[in-house]
């Protein structure tokens, strides 16, 4: 029983370590977007405002797996 706890806090660990690295690229490319933002022209706004609303939304999504992982590691702890 103990191996398998141990195997599969090992695959959580790694999923988060993973889920923190995709994070980390969506806040990276939202960020590069919004310094964009402020050097182009009106006909490209609209597109560059929609790419920073997406990479909001990818950045919200891996923020609740992040926790959800997090939650799971606390448990198989206890």
């Amino acid at each position: 029983m103990n191996f398998l706890k141990e195997m599969v806090k090992k695959y959580h660990e790694k999923k988060l370590l993973e889920a923190k690295e995709k994070l980390n690229s969506h806040t990276e490319n939202k960020d590069q977007l919004e310094r964009q933002l402020k050097t182009i022209d009106d006909e490209q706004l609209y597109e560059v405002k929609k790419k920073i609303e997406k990479q909001k939304e990818f950045i919200a999504i891996w923020n609740k797996n992040i926790s959800s992982i997090d939650k799971q590691l606390k448990k198989l702890k206890s």
